[in-house]
């Protein structure tokens, strides 16, 4: 019989793409927000750091780093969504979506849907004639910001896949109303990593390249950074 432990430990399966949609479970418990499960009888508290597609990434201090089926979380204190649930957002996709392909050359055969990244807001899936936004970046957005990705991605899927970040993919964001900037600023997970020096400087990071996790140096003392994984929840990142 498997105990508690290891259910909760289990090796995650091999990746697969999941539909993620309006009714995705894990939105009840966005990443910041603190959450209790129990294992074994004893009651454990922690902050949900990342969205998986059963389960939720929770950060328990001294407890360590748990894969949490979303059915057996109790929600503590929720992040609240800034301005959108994920049914608004689908919303507000299908009248994007509608508008473009009328006016704008947006293929009728482009559909939107969500993913579980931890890092970027949206994604252009050329292949797939598909856009999918990053469910906690929408949980933690504004309206405004929500709309400027969808039509961001948009303007990739009118020009193509050729012309990247380039003027013709700038002039056709703009035309559709983006701001046509590369990147957004809003912090929508907690960082996985955490890094020190001697001189108690932190740093945090989602993934790690190898220079950083075997060669970066502290330019305030001139020491190395030591990794760890982030099991505090702090800071979103």
């Amino acid at each position: 019989m498997r105990s508690p432990l290891q259910y909760f430990l289990r090796p995650s399966p091999p990746r697969t793409r999941s539909a993620i949609n309006a009714d995705f479970p894990g939105a009840a418990a966005p990443p910041g927000s603190r959450v209790r499960f129990t294992v074994r009888s004893r009651s454990i508290t922690g902050v949900v750091a990342e969205l998986q597609a059963a389960r939720a990434v929770v950060l328990a201090g001294d407890e360590g780093r748990w894969q949490v089926p979303y059915r057996l979380l109790q929600v503590v204190e929720r992040v609240p969504e800034r301005e959108c649930t994920l049914a608004d957002v689908e919303t507000l996709a299908r009248r994007l979506f509608a508008r473009h392909q009328a006016q704008s050359g947006l293929g009728t055969q482009w559909t939107f849907g969500f993913d579980l990244s931890t890092a970027r807001a949206g994604v252009c899936r050329y292949r797939e004639t598909r856009i999918d936004l990053s469910v906690s970046y929408c949980l933690r957005a504004t309206r405004a910001d929500i709309e400027n990705t969808l039509l961001h991605e948009i303007a990739h899927a009118i020009v193509g896949a050729e012309h990247g970040h380039d003027a013709v993919w700038q002039r056709k964001a703009r035309e559709i109303g983006s701001t046509a900037e590369r990147c957004h600023d809003l912090t929508h997970t907690v960082a996985r990593w955490v890094g020190e020096c001697g001189c108690r400087r932190r740093w945090f990071r989602q993934r790690l390249s190898r220079r950083l996790r075997h060669g970066a140096i502290c330019k305030a003392c001139g020491r190395t950074i030591e990794w760890r994984w982030n099991t505090d929840g702090e800071p979103a990142g």
